[in-house]
């Protein structure tokens, strides 16, 4: 069974839980752009919400090309970061991801 069939099946589609989706994004970018790309082909009516946690820059930059590329049915793309967390790829937010700020207690 391939990574994306183990996603596929890894239980309750989370296209209904924009946090889930964010748990799925960051566990592994590639996998859930083929996700999102077999569920739209399957429902080309569905829309997306993502809300993930902070977890590097280099997460930051890929939700940036997700929603720059205009290829996916996505509403709104959220990270939750915080302060300086945000100042580290200040330009990722700056193209339409949201920044949802946490606190640094409430990150731990």
């Amino acid at each position: 069974m391939n990574s994306i069939d183990r996603f596929l099946k890894s239980g309750s589609f989370p296209e209904l839980n924009p946090e889930e989706l964010g748990k799925k994004f960051n566990e592994d970018p590639v996998v859930f752009i083929s996700y999102l790309r077999q569920e739209t082909k399957k429902n080309p009516t569905i829309r997306f919400n993502i809300i993930a946690d902070w977890k590097d820059v280099q997460r930051a930059r890929a939700a940036k090309g997700i929603l720059d590329s205009g290829r996916y049915p996505i509403d709104s793309f959220a990270i939750k970061a915080t302060k300086e967390q945000y100042l580290e790829d200040v330009n990722a937010f700056q193209s339409g991801v949201k920044w949802i700020e946490v606190n640094k207690a409430a990150e731990r």
